[in-house]
């Protein structure tokens, strides 16, 4: 009897043996990386922070998030003339400084070098001394040794702008001669023949200057000794400094 052969097994079942070594090697492959995994440690802010910058370049908000758009309207030109002006007065202010220091430098050398009494009032710097160093008794013409003392007066003062006031004063004492009926023209003449010093000699600018007298109207010491009366008998020089009020020193009768 014929034995009957066998058939062979088909070959589709033959040739898919290779999956299953496949297989076996992504599970084990699958089995470290999940290893690793579990071994490593992240870094959440550095995922955070890649993961905001995955959606900005894709263009991707979280959820529940929007993007506001508003419009800006267009804001004015602003008005920068107040930066000049303030720039003008920061160099007034350094000239108006300069102008103090020098006048400070002056008054210092007339003071020490001249003897001249210095005082500041309300209205502004007064410069006194006395009359004996221009002029003689009753006499309203300078001396020539007075003029070198007008000189250094003029040259410590003339850079000053201020505008200056030459006063006169006299003692008491009456004077009655046909030239000066009383001490009022004596101390009037005594002032202008000192401004015109100033202005024709020492060139100082005329509108800076003028002249009054008070006789003896307003005596700095009681007029009771000699040495008082010499006092009382003074030329003074006022700086006056701009917008002062008028000088309220009190009279000594």
């Amino acid at each position: 009897m014929r034995r009957q052969r066998q058939k062979p097994e088909s070959e589709g079942s033959n040739s898919a043996g290779w999956l299953t070594t496949f297989n076996d090697l992504v599970t084990l492959l699958m089995v470290f990386f999940v290893l690793l995994f579990t071994m490593s440690t992240i870094d959440t802010k550095k995922m955070g922070d890649f993961q905001y910058a995955l959606q900005s370049g894709l263009g991707i908000l979280e959820e529940g998030k929007m993007v506001s758009i508003s419009v800006k309207e267009t804001q004015p030109i602003r008005d920068m003339s107040h930066i000049g002006t303030q720039a003008e007065r920061g160099i007034q202010g350094k000239n108006d400084r300069f102008k103090e220091e020098q006048l400070d430098l002056a008054l210092e050398f007339l003071q020490a070098d001249l003897g001249i009494e210095v005082t500041q009032t309300n209205q502004g710097t007064r410069l006194s001394f006395e009359d004996q160093v221009l002029f003689g008794f009753g006499k309203a013409v300078i001396r020539p040794q007075g003029f070198s003392f007008l000189d250094k007066i003029a040259k410590a003062i003339k850079q000053v702008p201020h505008s200056m006031r030459v006063e006169g004063h006299t003692d008491i004492i009456p004077i009655k001669t046909q030239r000066f009926p009383s001490n009022w023209e004596l101390s009037v003449a005594r002032a202008v023949n000192v401004v015109k010093y100033f202005a024709e000699v020492s060139h100082i600018n005329p509108q800076r200057l003028s002249a009054v007298g008070y006789g003896e109207s307003r005596p700095v010491v009681p007029n009771d000794t000699p040495p008082n009366r010499a006092k009382n008998r003074r030329v003074e020089i006022l700086l006056i400094t701009e917008g002062k009020e008028q000088n309220g020193r009190k009279n000594v009768k």
